[in-house]
């Protein structure tokens, strides 16, 4: 079956579509941020582990060892 849609109705759709993507990438967002600056991993020779952090709540900070710069939607910025 194949339907025909309005102009308005077509939009309509696309504009759901974009606010969905929006929302789900503020949502995978707030997660990485939360894992950033929860998660304990090693860094830096460290024998303990800490929290990353995670540069949207450190200011200067790096993507350098995040455990979710794979995954975040975020621009990452590295150290030189």
């Amino acid at each position: 079956m194949q339907y025909i849609l309005s102009e308005e109705e077509y939009q309509d759709l696309l504009d759901k579509a974009k606010e969905q993507k929006i929302l789900a990438k503020k949502k995978l967002q707030d997660l990485c941020t939360k894992v950033a600056n929860h998660m304990p991993v090693l860094y830096w020779g460290r024998k303990e582990p800490e929290p990353w952090g995670c540069m949207r709540s450190i200011d200067d900070w790096y993507c350098d060892d995040c455990p979710v710069q794979d995954v975040c939607p975020s621009l990452k910025q590295y150290s030189k």
